[in-house]
């Protein structure tokens, strides 16, 4: 007998739109960038140290705004406080995101200090106008730049990186737990779901920071300025993190298409609506072809090492990565729970939880890390211009590096 893919309009909704698909996808972002701005501190990986700065400035951005996507969801934001207030921890997940989150931004807050200190302390000195004042503040009244001073700041460095890791595998993680915990929707009831999500969340990070290099690098400093060799690496990384992505993948295609290794609601759900259903193209074409496509990519060595085709490789990943989020978040709910047919479900362009506000989450995220780019020694060249005598170094004197 054929499934029953009519549209159910009215008797079920879609609870979790567009605003609880960019909030995991946010958190994923924050957690891979963090974790590959990690590599040369607690991975003695040297080559990815030019990505430090860049990384934590990508983190903090993305990881202020993560929270806003549940934040604009909920009905009654102003009451956000009470997951501060009312001992919601253990026993839900929201109270337990806001203990992470919190660790989480006074940490990455933390380490801006610590790998910009020495960069303040000399632009406080050599700056003029409301920049010395600015970079006297964020210094926290610190002057000392010697030697011993340096490797104590390393080895702060490192601890918080090592924690910081732990973090991001616990923020983005638990999002994973939350979606395999729940019984009630069987497409989301899979134990694969926590490390689907969490390196899903390293393949994004990865793809992210690519595009931050280049975009950042390249474009702000100067193409030349571009190191080949980090771009090769980071899309080796990001090749082999994608095939275990493709094997995590299909074992969880296998586990929810195929009759013989799921239950009887599972498979239903899974063909009815990834299998000629309505998010057929999205699952088979941009979530699975899309990375696909992008680890083919990363095979060829000249197009690791140029900065077009490894932007483009990390956008065609991005774009699966969403769409993995998409397919998790609203195509779990299309199945119903106690009707037949599928839910139907129209992404609104207009609206609270619409495209608009998606747009606008991403818009912050651009405008805080903008803000960044300005107010944070993160160039050695910048620095020189930023310094009194529009880059004229005083004699004897270099911009730390």
């Amino acid at each position: 007998m054929p499934l029953d893919t009519t549209p159910l309009v009215g008797l079920e909704h879609v609870y979790w739109g567009i605003l609880i698909v960019i909030y995991p996808y946010l958190s994923g972002l924050v957690a891979g960038s963090f974790i590959v701005g990690s590599l040369a501190k607690v991975f003695g990986a040297k080559k990815f140290e030019p990505l430090a700065k860049i990384s934590v400035m990508v983190t903090l951005a993305f990881l202020l705004v993560a929270a806003m996507a549940p934040l604009a969801d909920a009905r009654q934001p102003s009451r956000f406080l009470e997951l501060y207030s009312r001992p919601h921890v253990p026993y839900a997940p929201m109270g337990l995101f806001t203990l992470i989150w919190t660790t989480y931004v006074l940490l990455v807050l933390v380490e801006t200090y610590f790998i910009f200190r020495v960069d303040n302390i000399y632009l406080a000195t050599h700056a003029a106008g409301w920049r010395q004042t600015w970079h006297r503040w964020l210094t926290l009244g610190s002057r000392d730049t010697s030697d011993a001073t340096q490797r104590r700041d390393h080895t702060v460095l490192v601890v918080l990186a090592a924690i910081g890791i732990f973090l991001a595998f616990a923020f983005h993680g638990y999002i994973g737990f939350i979606f395999g915990a729940l019984k009630a929707r069987y497409l989301w009831s899979n134990p694969l779901m926590m490390p689907l999500f969490i390196v899903s969340a390293i393949v994004s990070g990865i793809a992210l920071m690519i595009l931050a290099y280049v975009g950042i690098q390249g474009g702000l400093v100067g193409r030349k300025t571009l190191n080949t060799e980090i771009l090769d690496g980071l899309a080796k990384l990001l090749m082999w993190v994608i095939f275990v992505d493709l094997f995590l993948d299909i074992v969880e295609l296998l586990n929810s298409s195929v009759s013989a290794y799921t239950n009887e609601a599972v498979y239903e759900g899974f063909h009815t609506i990834f299998m000629g259903g309505p998010l057929t193209f999205m699952y088979w074409g941009l979530q699975l072809g899309c990375l696909i496509l992008g680890m083919m990519l990363t095979f060829f060595r000249r197009l690791r090492q140029s900065p077009l085709w490894a932007s483009l490789t990390a956008f065609v990943v991005l774009i699966s990565v969403f769409a993995m989020r998409y397919d998790t978040v609203i195509g779990g709910q299309l199945q119903p729970k106690v009707s037949q047919g599928l839910v139907a479900y129209a992404l609104p362009w207009l609206g609270r939880d619409s495209v608009q506000t998606a747009v606008g989450i991403f818009g912050i995220v651009v405008l805080l890390l903008s803000l960044q780019l300005l107010l944070l020694p993160w160039e050695s060249t910048w620095i020189a211009v930023w310094a009194r005598g529009r880059g004229r170094m005083a004699k004897n004197e270099e911009a730390p590096q």
